[in-house]
């Protein structure tokens, strides 16, 4: 009786044991975003990795809702990436301004009046790149990978001031500049990547650029563009 009696317990303690390690093993794969002991951290694997090698972009665009002006551009960028998170980054940028459907109507409608124009010549700055997110997604039964970050910087902006076209009256101006923007990178293999960026910038100026007889305030401007370009992870 004594031996049935020890027998039975360790059946129970044995399947007790099971239990409590299928348990301790369901809980390791418990997906819960409230998990206080946080077991599951990441829930899908970084194929392709920015960090640790220069990257180098060439990107084109054009701004939106300038005033007054049409302005396509182009921009090259080379950064690092310190890690998945966070990198440094150089650019330039070239611009090509013509006169947009605003001018034209304004002058049609004012019997030749012609306006004040600040045009945005040339940019260049740093910026520091924040992507916290990566992600997946399915493009025509194909995964395709991508970062999504944000970006804060400083620079300078060369622009020209005057009235109607371009011409030897304009008065030129540097003006320091901070940038702001967000954007993704597509990547389409370990080298190569697609990148879409759109990139705010903003400057104090005068008003009207230092003309005689006019307020010579400082008010805060802002313009942004939106480029699509190539890049290379070197």
């Amino acid at each position: 009786m004594i031996k049935k009696t020890i027998l039975v317990f360790s059946i129970l303690a044995m399947n007790a044991g099971f239990f409590a390690s299928t348990a301790k093993a369901d809980s390791d794969y418990d997906f819960s975003w409230l998990d206080p002991e946080k077991k599951i951290y990441v829930l899908q694997n970084r194929k392709y990795r920015k960090a640790g090698s220069p990257h180098l972009y060439l990107m084109g665009g054009m701004g939106i809702a300038e005033t007054y002006r049409q302005a396509f551009q182009y921009q090259p960028r080379l950064g690092f990436w310190f890690n998945e998170d966070f990198g440094l980054e150089a650019f330039y940028t070239g611009r090509f301004n013509s006169n947009n459907g605003a001018f034209n109507a304004l002058i049609a409608s004012n019997g030749g009046t012609r306006p004040f124009i600040r045009e945005i010549n040339s940019q260049f700055g740093a910026l520091l790149n924040w992507a916290p997110w990566y992600a997946k997604i399915n493009v025509f039964n194909s995964i395709l990978y991508f970062d999504w970050y944000f970006s804060l910087g400083l620079g300078a902006m060369d622009s020209s001031i005057g009235v109607d076209t371009k011409n030897a009256s304009w008065k030129s101006q540097s003006l320091f500049t901070v940038f702001a923007g967000t954007g993704q990178i597509f990547h389409l293999s370990e080298r190569f990547m697609v990148r879409l960026d759109l990139l705010g910038h903003f400057y104090s100026a005068e008003v009207y650029g230092g003309q005689t007889g006019t307020n010579e305030d400082n008010i805060l401007f802002s313009n942004t563009s939106v480029n699509l370009g190539i890049g290379l992870k070197l």
